[in-house]
This record gives C-alpha cells, structure tokens and sequence, in this order.
C-alpha cells in the first residue's frame, strides 16, 4: 500500500479532527391540524392525554393493564396508520378511508365484518370487538379513554392518511444535509455538496425515484463557528422542510445531531463524523456508513489480540477528557473486556493542550505496554519521542484518522510497535462503481482533491438512493428506517459492503489493520477488512 494513499486518508480525516477541536415534528405537509387534532396525534403517537386525563391499554390474554405510551397506537399501527409487522403480528390498517369503506372486511382468519363507523370504531378501542361483534386479537389494546381524549383520536384518525412526512412531496422530494460554506473547510464543503449534487442530478436525469426529483436543500454556516453550525442544523431540521439528512458535516455536532434526529423522527444517512457517542446503539435514527474511532480501536485489539499474551498486557484506553470521550472510553472499555484484555487502564487529556512529557510519565507509571489512542488534540509525534527515550515503547494503536502525517518519522524504537487501521481502502473500489463516480467530474467544475471525503458523501447517496427504491412510492419516515435496517451485504461500489438491521447503525461494522515499517519506511496492509462481532 502506497504511502500517498494512507497520506491522503489521514489528510481527510485530518479535516474532521480540526474541526472537533475547534469547536419538530415528524408529520406535517397535509392539512394545517386544529388543536382537538393536535392533541389526538399526541394520544396516537405518545400515548399521552394533551388534558391530563387518564390513557391506559390492558393488553394479553391476561390482560395486563400498561400505560399509554406502552401502547401508543402509532407503535404498532404506524405513524401513517398503515400498519408494520412487529413480532409476527401484522396490525391493520388504520386509515379512516380503510376502515368505512363500503364492502366492509374479510380478514386472512376468516373473520368478516362491516365497515366501521364512529360507535363501532369507539367499541373496537374500548372493548376489542369488531363491527360485527366479534372480538379482536388479544393483542390489540382494550383502551381506558376519556370522552374528550376519544373525539380527538378519532378527529385524528380522520386525516391520519392525509397527512405527510417533512419533504415528500407529489412530484419531489427534499433531502437536507448540513456543510461548511465558509471558514477553514469552506472547500471540502463546496466538494461534498458538489458531489452529491451531481448523483442527485444523475438520478433525476434517469426518471428521479418513483416519479419523485431529489432536491438537495444546504444548510450552510462558517466552519469556525460552532454555535451557528448548531443554529443552521436546528432550523434544516425544524424549518428546512428535509425528509431525510444525507452526509451533514457532524464533527463537533455529534450530540446535537443525534438528539434532533430523535426528537423529529428524521433520519440521518452517512454523517461525516469521527465518531459519536456510540453509533451502533446511541440513536435508532442515524445510520453510519464506516466505522469511526471506537470501532477502529476495537478493530485494533481484536487483531492484536489474537495473542493470548497480548491480551494480557496493561493497555490504556488514552480519550479525551469530558463526558463524550469518557463514554466512548467506557463503551469501548467494555467490548475489549469481553475481547478478554483484562489489564485495561484509563487516562484523560485535554486536546490541544497536553503536556506530551508529562503523559509520557503517566503512561510510564501505568506500566502501558499498549495504548489506545480515542480522540484528536494528542501531539503523537511529541509524545512518542517521550516514551521513545524513557525506555522500551508501548505499541501504539492508532485508528488511522488519528495518525500524524509525519508517522514514518517517528522514533526507530516504535518499529514494528505501530497500528494503525482505517474503515476503507482503496481495494473495496470496484471498477465500474470507480468509472461511474469519476464520470461525475468529467467536464464540470466540481471541486477535487477531497476524494477521502467526497467517497464516502457519495457511497451514502447511493445507499440512500437504493433504499429509497426498496420503499416504494408510498414513502414515509419510518419506512425509510425500517428499509435501511433491512439492508444486508448492499455494495455501495468505493466502500465495503454494508448491513445494518435494528440494533446495528454501522454499516461497514470493522476496519483494515494497516502495519507501519519504520525502517522501510512503508506501510502495509495485515490481512482483508476484520469485521466486528
């Protein structure tokens, strides 16, 4: 492997390091709601009484009394009232125009009734019988509603259908992503936002998807500017009308992005981020293409690991300090833990402004034999020379968006002791996916040279693309979740394959084990991509 090409991805990452140092509503777009409206949504998608009122549902054979939102209607009927299997039950659909259409119902177990209208609708909620009587699965709630919560779910019901999630539009659909427009990273954010663009338009040249055009809505801010990076995220989010965001610059927004993603229902595919808290279970809404810091240390330790003796050596897990770098730390902790490295020690410094003689010291006294870098804001070629020359060095495991640039410069000593690993390599590119992505740049302007970054912008776009396929036409949010959790082995085409499903939001979950010859002055790929369990 050249040592251009781990030069450049270090370079990319380099970018998203700098930027960590330096600093809703899920349904609308049909009829406006009234306020009796607004307050059945919320019964029907919280489980929560906007009066006050007691809301319960006895559910089971044994018919177990639990509270509203355990038994909100949308959790199982869906936020669009269409239904969605959950553990082998298929509920129904839920639609007004579905429930009183005028030949009534013949279900799949032979029971038929008439249409419903609101007295029988009223039973089915309360008592668990159908129109004609007959009772309803056990696992259909029985429902304890007060008169005033009962006509606000069903003035709900009777525009469920009508309304539509943020961005979908007849003939349209808008997708949101969020980039820097000016400061430092003003070009990687030109690059990302031309790239994307220009699928965008490949897609739309072709039909779009499903006789929808995709429009790119950017949300811009200065890169050096945190808090209006956070402003411009918020109002995409809240104002921006997006159905989905699709590669945002989130170094440094990590929480911010997860907790609005939550908050609105709104998915998020590929954000450009070292890491999060911890992307494979911290928010159901946010699916991560690669892997990020914590995964790629992991990576790092299930490959050495493979010697028993290694395992057995103290390690330390070096993060930055403050909560975010303590959780991953804590997270990561525990999965090398159950890897069977069993002498795990932690040690916090503060980006930017650690002293690398006295984290030398610390290490040293902490007998490391193993470090684990977790964050930037370490000077690694300072401290190395600091370990260097108080005796023999530890390894020092490094996920590649942490390595310094000069890494073939560091002490002699460290030969043969440096790891580095890296979500993707050049290998995973398959010919035509390269010839397709290069034909983007052909005679137009888009900007070059941020490849590591604009790869993986433009492997999400077409995951995302491809899901929405798999969706169909009668497109929604929470489809959109549930199509992308159902993706497994898909080939984006420059990056690995990638699988996710309910509790999984790393796609390409593992890394590539990159070894650092000091002496050669190379590096060289350790096997193939080492994928996590």
């Amino acid at each position: 492997m050249r040592a251009a090409l781990l030069s450049g991805l270090r370079c990319a990452a380099a970018v998203l390091a700098a930027s960590l140092l330096a600093w809703a509503q899920p349904l609308h777009a049909g009829p406006t709601l009234t306020a009796e409206q607004q307050a059945g949504r919320r019964l029907y998608l919280e489980g929560e009484s906007a009066f006050g009122d007691a809301f319960t549902g006895r559910i089971g054979m044994g018919q177990q009394q639990l509270p509203g939102p355990a038994v909100r209607c949308g959790n199982c009927h869906g936020a669009d009232g269409r239904g969605r299997p959950e553990g082998g039950i298929r509920p129904v659909n839920i639609t007004w125009s579905e429930l009183t259409k005028s030949y009534g119902h013949a279900h799949d177990n032979g029971r038929r009734h008439p249409p419903f209208d609101e007295a029988s609708l009223r039973r089915a909620i309360v008592d668990g019988v159908d129109a004609a009587g007959n009772p309803l699965d056990a696992s259909m709630p029985r429902f304890r509603i007060s008169g005033r919560d009962w006509k606000a779910l069903l003035a709900y019901m009777k525009v469920l259908e009508l309304q539509q999630d943020p961005g979908v539009g007849s003939d349209t659909l808008r997708l949101g992503t969020l980039l820097p427009g000016a400061g430092r990273f003003a070009e990687l954010g030109q690059a990302v936002k031309g790239i994307l663009q220009a699928h965008l338009d490949e897609i739309n040249a072709g039909g779009g998807i499903h006789g929808r055009r995709l429009e790119l809505v950017s949300a811009d801010y200065a890169s050096d500017d945190p808090d209006a990076a956070r402003s411009a995220l918020r109002k995409l989010v809240a104002q921006g009308d997006v159905f989905a965001l699709l590669s945002p610059f989130a170094a440094g927004l990590e929480d911010e992005l997860g907790r609005l993603a939550n908050e609105s229902r709104i998915p998020v595919v590929g954000p450009l981020s070292l890491f999060g808290a911890d992307p494979r279970s911290s928010n159901q809404q946010v699916f991560h293409l690669l892997s990020g810091i914590g995964e790629l240390a992991e990576v790092l330790a299930l490959h050495l690991g493979r010697e028993p003796k290694a395992r057995a050596m103290p390690a330390v897990l070096l993060h930055p300090d403050g909560p975010a770098g303590a959780a991953l730390a804590d997270a990561l902790g525990q999965r090398l833990k159950n890897q069977g490295w069993s002498r795990l020690d932690r040690v916090a410094f503060r980006p930017g402004t650690t002293d690398a003689a006295a984290l030398a010291r610390t290490l040293k006294a902490r007998g490391a034999e193993a470090v684990f870098l977790l964050g930037p804001g370490v000077d690694v070629a300072a401290l190395a020379r600091q370990l260097a020359e108080a005796g023999r060095p530890p390894y020092l495991l490094l996920p590649g968006p942490l390595a310094p640039r000069a890494v073939l410069e560091l002490p002699a000593a460290f030969d043969g002791r440096i790891l580095l690993a890296y979500p993707t390599v050049p290998a995973d590119q398959k010919p035509e996916a390269l010839r397709q992505y290069a034909a983007l740049f052909k005679g137009s302007a888009l900007v070059r040279g941020h490849q590591t970054t604009q790869v993986p912008a433009y492997s999400s776009a077409v995951l995302l693309a491809e899901t929405l396929k798999r969706v169909g036409r009668d497109l929604t949010r929470e489809k959109l979740v549930a199509a992308l959790e159902s993706v497994q082995g898909f080939e984006p085409g420059l990056v690995p394959a990638v699988s996710f499903n309910a509790s999984r939001r790393v796609g390409a979950l593992g890394g590539y084990v990159v070894a650092v010859d000091l002496k050669a002055r190379n590096f060289s790929q350790v096997g193939g991509f080492l994928a996590l369990p």
